[in-house]
């Protein structure tokens, strides 16, 4: 398979994915990049923040003119996940992409996990008690988490912010889905602004044209996963997904010990 394939093929199945379950599909994106077209660690890391960035607000988008998103837990998530992706972005620059790439790993399978427990329904919808300003607490310091993980290691967080608004937030799936695309966005913007400023884009290599062409095809995928959702058991999909996303990861580590 030639590179555009790869890059178009890729782009339709990681914004599916997105579509699809509401997270899980970003994650695919850096070993789209460091795995399959073979950019260095650092270079995929930044290069799957702009891709999620750009189909995490179309998908924001239209989910919000549907009145789907809470702008509320926009504003709660997103300025402490903006502060976070600052923080942490002059430390993803001076890390080796080594270490960035094992960390990226370990995520992934955590996140492979949560996703196959989610599907088995081992987590509860939301708490027996609600303590509002704890949950608001509780809720930061889960912004500024994902903030820092985004910046770092260009995946979305969508596997820990939605679980979040379900259980902190109180929010219905439907509405929590809709909103963590919105925060995904304003995440991977502050992540690149915060690679920028770090003097990350002066220590790799931006493949502007496979990034327009994965995102542009992730763009269309992630609305047509949006629109057969309904249709389709998420069970069985968040299964599918999470073994998949296993599979990728163990994959790209073993290509990356075989460098």
């Amino acid at each position: 398979m030639d590179e555009l394939a790869i890059e178009v093929v890729s782009g339709l199945v990681v914004g599916l994915g997105m579509g699809l379950v509401g997270a899980g599909g970003a994650i695919f994106t850096v070993p789209v990049f460091g795995t399959l077209l073979g950019h260095a660690p650092k270079s995929a890391i930044v290069e799957a923040l702009a891709v999620t960035g750009v189909i995490a607000a179309a998908s924001g988008a239209a989910a919000a003119i549907r009145g789907l998103v809470d702008w509320r837990r926009v504003a709660i998530f997103g300025v402490t996940g903006f502060i976070g992706a600052q923080l942490a972005a002059p430390v993803a620059v001076r890390l080796s992409g080594t270490v960035q790439l094992l960390m990226f790993a370990a995520v992934a399978l955590v996140a492979a996990w949560r996703m196959w427990r989610s599907a088995a329904g081992a987590a509860s919808t939301a708490p027996a008690d609600h303590d509002p300003r704890r949950a608001l607490l509780k809720s930061a310091g889960v912004g500024l988490g994902i903030g820092a993980l985004t910046s770092m290691l260009g995946v979305g967080g969508g596997f820990i912010l939605i679980p979040a608004l379900v259980m902190l937030e109180r929010l219905p799936m439907r509405n929590a889905v809709a909103t963590s695309l919105v925060v995904i966005s304003v995440n991977a913007g502050a992540g690149l602004l915060g690679q920028w400023w770090s003097g990350g884009f002066d220590v790799i290599d931006f493949a502007g044209r496979p990034v327009a062409i994965v995102a542009a095809c992730g763009v269309a995928g992630s609305f047509v996963g949006a629109a057969v959702a309904s249709r389709v058991p998420q069970a069985a999909l968040r299964r599918v997904f999470a073994a998949l996303l296993a599979m990728v990861t163990l994959g790209m580590l073993l290509s990356s010990a075989a460098r």
